[in-house]
């Protein structure tokens, strides 16, 4: 079986290339999005789906919260654990519908423990 690769979901383009180098250095397979609609068709192309999704709260075209809102739509899109980074103080994750939250910056020792316990394998 194909190891689940994590999603990383963010418009800001060296944010995406910083996170996706130090997970991949760390052993992860990675796909990229710039956005919640581009990480759409990313999910409805994927096979294995990712084991988590690694998501912005703040981007065009579609916002973190609408990806959420589109994802908790999707039986088994539902299913994918979503951590979201976000400037903000200690979002509601009970209300997104995400496992988990890292503040941005991101302090990328607190990326890779969130991330080994969220993903799935």
């Amino acid at each position: 079986m194909k190891a689940r690769p994590l999603l990383v979901v963010d418009d800001d383009a060296d944010l995406r290339e910083a996170i996706t180098d130090v997970l991949r250095d760390a052993g992860y397979e990675v796909i990229v999005a710039s956005n919640g609609r581009n990480a759409l068709e990313v999910l409805a192309r994927s096979n294995p789906l990712p084991g988590l999704v690694l998501l912005d709260m703040m981007m065009p075209v579609l916002d973190g919260a609408g990806f959420l809102a589109e994802v908790r739509k999707h039986p088994q899109f539902a299913a994918v654990p979503v951590v979201v980074f976000s400037a903000s103080a200690s979002p509601n994750l009970q209300e997104l519908g995400a496992r988990g939250w890292v503040r941005k910056p991101v302090d990328l020792e607190a990326l890779l423990e969130v991330v080994s316990q969220h993903a799935l394998t």
